[in-house]
Protein backbone atom coordinates (compact mmCIF):
# COMPACT_ATOMS: atom_id res chain seq x y z
CA UNK A 1 0.00 0.00 0.00
CA UNK A 2 1.55 3.29 -1.15
CA UNK A 3 1.69 6.48 0.94
CA UNK A 4 0.78 10.00 -0.17
CA UNK A 5 1.87 13.17 1.59
CA UNK A 6 -0.93 15.75 1.32
CA UNK A 7 0.22 19.27 2.15
CA UNK A 8 -2.32 21.94 3.10
CA UNK A 9 -4.48 19.05 4.33
CA UNK A 10 -6.71 21.27 6.48
CA UNK A 11 -7.44 23.59 3.57
CA UNK A 12 -10.33 23.94 1.16
CA UNK A 13 -8.86 21.51 -1.36
CA UNK A 14 -6.49 19.52 0.85
CA UNK A 15 -9.26 18.28 3.14
CA UNK A 16 -10.99 16.70 0.14
CA UNK A 17 -7.69 15.23 -1.09
CA UNK A 18 -7.14 13.37 2.19
CA UNK A 19 -10.53 11.65 1.95
CA UNK A 20 -10.17 10.83 -1.74
CA UNK A 21 -6.70 9.35 -1.27
CA UNK A 22 -7.97 7.13 1.53
CA UNK A 23 -10.91 6.04 -0.61
CA UNK A 24 -8.39 5.26 -3.36
CA UNK A 25 -6.52 2.84 -1.12
CA UNK A 26 -3.55 4.99 -0.09
CA UNK A 27 -1.98 5.59 3.27
CA UNK A 28 -2.02 9.34 3.94
CA UNK A 29 0.36 11.70 5.73
CA UNK A 30 -1.72 14.83 6.38
CA UNK A 31 0.31 18.02 6.83
CA UNK A 32 -0.69 21.58 7.62
CA UNK A 33 0.96 24.33 9.63
CA UNK A 34 -1.24 23.59 12.67
CA UNK A 35 -2.92 20.46 14.00
CA UNK A 36 -6.28 22.22 14.24
CA UNK A 37 -8.49 21.25 11.33
CA UNK A 38 -6.40 18.24 10.28
CA UNK A 39 -8.50 15.12 9.90
CA UNK A 40 -6.86 11.97 11.22
CA UNK A 41 -6.45 9.54 8.31
CA UNK A 42 -7.88 6.08 8.91
CA UNK A 43 -4.66 4.74 7.42
CA UNK A 44 -1.72 7.01 8.03
CA UNK A 45 -0.78 9.88 10.30
CA UNK A 46 -1.02 13.60 10.83
CA UNK A 47 2.17 15.65 10.69
CA UNK A 48 1.48 19.25 11.69
CA UNK A 49 4.21 21.83 11.20
CA UNK A 50 5.64 24.44 8.87
CA UNK A 51 7.22 22.75 5.85
CA UNK A 52 9.63 25.65 5.40
CA UNK A 53 11.41 24.01 8.37
CA UNK A 54 13.75 21.27 7.09
CA UNK A 55 13.08 19.07 10.13
CA UNK A 56 9.31 19.19 9.51
CA UNK A 57 9.83 18.33 5.83
CA UNK A 58 12.01 15.35 6.77
CA UNK A 59 9.40 14.02 9.18
CA UNK A 60 6.57 14.55 6.71
CA UNK A 61 8.39 12.74 3.89
CA UNK A 62 9.25 9.62 5.92
CA UNK A 63 7.99 6.56 4.06
CA UNK A 64 6.23 8.64 1.39
CA UNK A 65 5.83 7.43 -2.21
CA UNK A 66 3.99 10.46 -3.65
CA UNK A 67 3.35 14.12 -2.82
CA UNK A 68 0.20 16.13 -3.55
CA UNK A 69 1.15 19.72 -2.80
CA UNK A 70 -1.84 22.01 -2.18
CA UNK A 71 -0.27 24.19 0.54
CA UNK A 72 0.22 27.83 -0.39
CA UNK A 73 0.05 31.35 0.99
CA UNK A 74 -3.21 32.57 -0.56
CA UNK A 75 -3.37 36.12 0.79
CA UNK A 76 -2.43 38.28 -2.20
CA UNK A 77 -1.86 41.23 0.15
CA UNK A 78 0.86 39.38 2.08
CA UNK A 79 4.46 40.55 1.99
CA UNK A 80 6.18 39.64 -1.28
CA UNK A 81 9.05 37.95 0.59
CA UNK A 82 6.60 35.73 2.49
CA UNK A 83 4.78 34.86 -0.72
CA UNK A 84 8.06 33.89 -2.36
CA UNK A 85 9.18 31.86 0.64
CA UNK A 86 6.03 29.72 0.74
CA UNK A 87 4.80 29.63 -2.84
CA UNK A 88 8.15 29.33 -4.63
CA UNK A 89 11.03 28.41 -2.34
CA UNK A 90 9.05 25.78 -0.41
CA UNK A 91 8.11 24.03 -3.67
CA UNK A 92 11.79 23.90 -4.62
CA UNK A 93 12.87 22.54 -1.22
CA UNK A 94 10.03 20.03 -0.96
CA UNK A 95 10.64 18.71 -4.47
CA UNK A 96 14.40 18.40 -3.93
CA UNK A 97 13.92 16.62 -0.58
CA UNK A 98 11.38 14.32 -2.23
CA UNK A 99 13.91 13.56 -4.98
CA UNK A 100 16.52 12.53 -2.41
CA UNK A 101 14.01 10.10 -0.89
CA UNK A 102 13.12 8.61 -4.30
CA UNK A 103 9.53 9.84 -4.18
CA UNK A 104 7.81 8.80 -7.40
CA UNK A 105 5.23 11.53 -8.10
CA UNK A 106 4.88 15.23 -7.26
CA UNK A 107 1.46 16.76 -8.04
CA UNK A 108 1.47 20.53 -7.69
CA UNK A 109 -1.63 22.72 -7.42
CA UNK A 110 -1.21 26.01 -9.24
CA UNK A 111 -3.68 28.64 -10.46
CA UNK A 112 -5.31 29.84 -13.67
CA UNK A 113 -4.82 33.38 -12.36
CA UNK A 114 -1.39 33.10 -14.00
CA UNK A 115 -2.85 33.64 -17.46
CA UNK A 116 -1.98 37.08 -18.79
CA UNK A 117 -4.82 39.62 -18.85
CA UNK A 118 -6.30 40.77 -22.13
CA UNK A 119 -6.48 37.41 -23.92
CA UNK A 120 -9.73 36.52 -25.65
CA UNK A 121 -11.61 33.24 -25.81
CA UNK A 122 -11.14 30.10 -23.72
CA UNK A 123 -7.57 29.88 -22.41
CA UNK A 124 -5.67 26.66 -23.02
CA UNK A 125 -2.57 25.60 -21.10
CA UNK A 126 -0.47 27.12 -23.89
CA UNK A 127 -1.90 30.63 -23.45
CA UNK A 128 0.49 33.40 -22.39
CA UNK A 129 1.19 33.70 -18.65
CA UNK A 130 2.08 36.80 -16.67
CA UNK A 131 1.92 37.54 -12.93
CA UNK A 132 -0.86 39.91 -11.86
CA UNK A 133 1.11 40.84 -8.74
CA UNK A 134 3.45 39.37 -6.11
CA UNK A 135 1.19 36.37 -5.48
CA UNK A 136 1.10 35.48 -9.17
CA UNK A 137 4.85 35.96 -9.43
CA UNK A 138 5.42 33.50 -6.59
CA UNK A 139 3.17 30.86 -8.19
CA UNK A 140 4.76 31.33 -11.60
CA UNK A 141 8.20 30.86 -10.05
CA UNK A 142 7.19 27.45 -8.69
CA UNK A 143 5.91 26.36 -12.10
CA UNK A 144 9.13 27.51 -13.78
CA UNK A 145 11.19 25.42 -11.36
CA UNK A 146 9.15 22.27 -11.95
CA UNK A 147 9.22 22.63 -15.72
CA UNK A 148 12.99 22.79 -15.49
CA UNK A 149 13.13 19.31 -13.94
CA UNK A 150 13.08 16.64 -16.64
CA UNK A 151 12.77 12.88 -16.64
CA UNK A 152 15.11 11.17 -14.21
CA UNK A 153 15.67 14.45 -12.34
CA UNK A 154 13.41 13.78 -9.35
CA UNK A 155 9.77 12.72 -9.06
CA UNK A 156 7.60 12.82 -12.17
CA UNK A 157 5.70 16.09 -11.73
CA UNK A 158 2.30 17.32 -12.86
CA UNK A 159 0.96 20.88 -12.58
CA UNK A 160 -2.79 21.44 -12.10
CA UNK A 161 -3.91 25.02 -12.76
CA UNK A 162 -7.19 25.60 -10.95
CA UNK A 163 -9.73 28.25 -11.86
CA UNK A 164 -10.82 30.46 -8.93
CA UNK A 165 -11.82 27.94 -6.25
CA UNK A 166 -14.94 27.91 -4.11
CA UNK A 167 -15.68 25.37 -1.40
CA UNK A 168 -16.01 24.62 2.28
CA UNK A 169 -13.47 26.31 4.56
CA UNK A 170 -12.48 28.85 1.88
CA UNK A 171 -11.60 32.27 3.25
CA UNK A 172 -10.16 33.94 0.15
CA UNK A 173 -11.28 35.12 -3.26
CA UNK A 174 -14.53 33.26 -4.10
CA UNK A 175 -15.57 33.43 -0.43
CA UNK A 176 -15.64 37.21 -0.85
CA UNK A 177 -18.77 36.80 -2.99
CA UNK A 178 -20.58 35.59 0.10
CA UNK A 179 -20.07 38.83 2.02
CA UNK A 180 -21.37 41.19 -0.71
CA UNK A 181 -25.06 40.50 -0.09
CA UNK A 182 -24.94 40.72 3.73
CA UNK A 183 -22.90 43.96 3.55
CA UNK A 184 -25.39 45.56 1.16
CA UNK A 185 -28.25 44.29 3.29
CA UNK A 186 -27.03 46.60 6.08
CA UNK A 187 -28.26 49.53 3.98
CA UNK A 188 -31.20 48.23 1.93
CA UNK A 189 -33.70 45.34 2.15
CA UNK A 190 -33.80 45.03 -1.66
CA UNK A 191 -30.49 44.55 -3.48
CA UNK A 192 -29.60 45.63 -7.01
CA UNK A 193 -29.60 42.72 -9.47
CA UNK A 194 -26.84 43.39 -11.98
CA UNK A 195 -26.16 41.49 -15.19
CA UNK A 196 -23.23 41.17 -17.55
CA UNK A 197 -19.65 42.10 -16.84
CA UNK A 198 -16.51 40.07 -17.52
CA UNK A 199 -16.97 36.29 -17.79
CA UNK A 200 -15.04 33.92 -15.53
CA UNK A 201 -14.69 30.20 -14.90
CA UNK A 202 -14.82 28.89 -11.33
CA UNK A 203 -14.24 25.41 -9.90
CA UNK A 204 -15.48 23.50 -6.84
CA UNK A 205 -12.73 22.49 -4.39
CA UNK A 206 -13.84 18.85 -4.57
CA UNK A 207 -13.24 18.82 -8.33
CA UNK A 208 -9.76 20.26 -7.87
CA UNK A 209 -9.05 17.47 -5.36
CA UNK A 210 -10.45 14.87 -7.76
CA UNK A 211 -8.25 16.23 -10.55
CA UNK A 212 -5.16 16.07 -8.33
CA UNK A 213 -5.82 12.40 -7.52
CA UNK A 214 -6.67 11.71 -11.17
CA UNK A 215 -3.27 13.11 -12.16
CA UNK A 216 -1.53 10.98 -9.54
CA UNK A 217 -3.12 7.80 -10.88
CA UNK A 218 -2.70 8.47 -14.62
CA UNK A 219 0.85 8.21 -15.97
CA UNK A 220 -0.19 10.13 -19.10
CA UNK A 221 -0.12 13.31 -16.97
CA UNK A 222 3.62 13.00 -16.23
CA UNK A 223 5.47 16.28 -16.92
CA UNK A 224 2.31 18.01 -18.06
CA UNK A 225 0.27 21.09 -17.16
CA UNK A 226 -3.51 20.83 -16.99
CA UNK A 227 -6.36 23.27 -16.40
CA UNK A 228 -9.26 22.33 -14.15
CA UNK A 229 -12.53 24.32 -14.07
CA UNK A 230 -16.27 23.76 -14.14
CA UNK A 231 -18.33 23.87 -17.35
CA UNK A 232 -20.17 27.05 -16.42
CA UNK A 233 -18.25 30.27 -17.22
CA UNK A 234 -20.46 33.14 -16.12
CA UNK A 235 -20.53 36.96 -16.18
CA UNK A 236 -19.75 38.62 -12.86
CA UNK A 237 -23.18 40.22 -12.51
CA UNK A 238 -24.95 36.91 -13.05
CA UNK A 239 -22.71 35.20 -10.47
CA UNK A 240 -23.56 37.83 -7.87
CA UNK A 241 -27.25 37.46 -8.71
CA UNK A 242 -27.04 33.69 -8.17
CA UNK A 243 -25.36 34.32 -4.83
CA UNK A 244 -28.20 36.61 -3.75
CA UNK A 245 -30.70 33.97 -4.91
CA UNK A 246 -28.92 31.26 -2.89
CA UNK A 247 -29.28 33.46 0.21
CA UNK A 248 -32.93 34.11 -0.58
CA UNK A 249 -32.37 37.89 -0.73
CA UNK A 250 -34.84 40.16 -2.52
CA UNK A 251 -33.46 41.86 -5.63
CA UNK A 252 -34.56 44.27 -8.33
CA UNK A 253 -33.10 44.42 -11.83
CA UNK A 254 -30.91 47.50 -12.27
CA UNK A 255 -29.03 46.81 -15.50
CA UNK A 256 -25.46 45.89 -16.32
CA UNK A 257 -22.41 46.10 -14.07
CA UNK A 258 -21.47 49.80 -14.26
CA UNK A 259 -18.08 50.67 -15.71
CA UNK A 260 -17.67 53.39 -13.08
CA UNK A 261 -17.75 50.76 -10.32
CA UNK A 262 -14.89 48.89 -12.00
CA UNK A 263 -12.85 52.09 -12.38
CA UNK A 264 -13.28 52.98 -8.70
CA UNK A 265 -12.24 49.48 -7.59
CA UNK A 266 -9.15 49.61 -9.81
CA UNK A 267 -8.22 53.05 -8.45
CA UNK A 268 -8.58 51.89 -4.84
CA UNK A 269 -6.61 48.69 -5.43
CA UNK A 270 -3.79 50.64 -7.08
CA UNK A 271 -3.47 53.21 -4.27
CA UNK A 272 -1.98 51.69 -1.07
CA UNK A 273 -3.45 54.29 1.27
CA UNK A 274 -6.90 54.08 -0.29
CA UNK A 275 -6.74 50.27 -0.23
CA UNK A 276 -5.95 50.21 3.50
CA UNK A 277 -8.77 52.65 4.23
CA UNK A 278 -11.21 50.65 2.12
CA UNK A 279 -10.27 47.35 3.77
CA UNK A 280 -10.60 48.90 7.23
CA UNK A 281 -14.06 50.22 6.38
CA UNK A 282 -15.26 46.92 4.91
CA UNK A 283 -13.95 45.01 7.92
CA UNK A 284 -15.81 47.38 10.27
CA UNK A 285 -19.03 46.84 8.31
CA UNK A 286 -18.54 43.08 8.36
CA UNK A 287 -18.11 43.21 12.13
CA UNK A 288 -21.49 44.90 12.26
CA UNK A 289 -22.91 41.97 10.27
CA UNK A 290 -21.30 39.42 12.60
CA UNK A 291 -22.71 41.20 15.67
CA UNK A 292 -26.19 41.56 14.20
CA UNK A 293 -26.39 37.88 13.21
CA UNK A 294 -24.18 36.51 16.02
CA UNK A 295 -21.69 34.97 13.59
CA UNK A 296 -18.23 33.53 14.13
CA UNK A 297 -15.56 36.04 12.99
CA UNK A 298 -14.18 33.51 10.47
CA UNK A 299 -14.14 35.75 7.38
CA UNK A 300 -12.11 38.93 6.98
CA UNK A 301 -13.27 40.50 3.70
CA UNK A 302 -10.83 42.69 1.84
CA UNK A 303 -10.17 43.92 -1.68
CA UNK A 304 -7.78 41.47 -3.36
CA UNK A 305 -5.40 43.52 -5.52
CA UNK A 306 -4.92 40.73 -8.05
CA UNK A 307 -8.58 39.69 -8.13
CA UNK A 308 -9.52 43.28 -9.02
CA UNK A 309 -7.98 42.66 -12.45
CA UNK A 310 -10.88 40.27 -13.11
CA UNK A 311 -13.38 43.13 -12.82
CA UNK A 312 -12.24 44.24 -16.26
CA UNK A 313 -10.99 41.01 -17.79
CA UNK A 314 -12.44 37.64 -18.83
CA UNK A 315 -10.94 34.43 -17.45
CA UNK A 316 -12.61 31.59 -19.34
CA UNK A 317 -10.68 28.34 -18.95
CA UNK A 318 -10.37 25.56 -21.55
CA UNK A 319 -10.25 22.14 -19.86
CA UNK A 320 -10.19 19.95 -22.99
CA UNK A 321 -6.69 18.61 -22.29
CA UNK A 322 -7.65 17.02 -18.96
CA UNK A 323 -11.05 15.91 -20.23
CA UNK A 324 -9.40 14.12 -23.14
CA UNK A 325 -7.84 11.77 -20.57
CA UNK A 326 -11.26 10.98 -19.07
CA UNK A 327 -11.67 13.53 -16.29
CA UNK A 328 -15.03 15.25 -15.80
CA UNK A 329 -16.07 17.69 -13.03
CA UNK A 330 -18.68 16.47 -10.59
CA UNK A 331 -19.89 20.05 -9.98
CA UNK A 332 -20.18 21.13 -13.60
CA UNK A 333 -22.80 23.83 -12.92
CA UNK A 334 -22.01 26.68 -10.54
CA UNK A 335 -25.48 27.25 -9.06
CA UNK A 336 -25.84 23.77 -7.54
CA UNK A 337 -22.33 23.60 -6.11
CA UNK A 338 -22.46 27.18 -4.80
CA UNK A 339 -25.76 26.66 -2.99
CA UNK A 340 -24.36 23.58 -1.25
CA UNK A 341 -21.24 25.49 -0.19
CA UNK A 342 -23.32 28.40 1.13
CA UNK A 343 -25.30 25.97 3.29
CA UNK A 344 -22.01 24.79 4.82
CA UNK A 345 -20.98 28.38 5.64
CA UNK A 346 -24.38 28.97 7.21
CA UNK A 347 -24.23 25.72 9.20
CA UNK A 348 -20.81 26.78 10.52
CA UNK A 349 -22.29 30.20 11.38
CA UNK A 350 -19.78 32.04 9.17
CA UNK A 351 -22.47 33.92 7.16
CA UNK A 352 -26.08 34.90 7.92
CA UNK A 353 -29.35 33.18 7.16
CA UNK A 354 -32.26 35.23 5.79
Amino acid sequence: METVLVTGAAGTVGNYVVGLCEAGGFNVVANDTKARGLRQPTRGRVCPGDLTDAAVRAKALEGVDHVIHTAALLDASADAADLGSVNTELVVKLFEDAAKRKVQRFIHMSTCMLYAPGQHGALTEDAATAPRGPHGLSKLGAEAFLRGRGRGDGPAWTILRAAPIYGRRGRHFAASLLVVGPLMRLFTPILPRLTGGPKHSFVHAEDVARALLFALLDSRTHYGTYNVADDDPMPLGDRLAQTFDAYGLRTVRTGKVPRALVSVAELIAGTPGALRAFDTSVLALWRAVTVRHQLKPALRPRLDREAVTLLDDDLVIDTARLKSLGFAPRHARFAEGWSEVLRWYQAENWVPRY
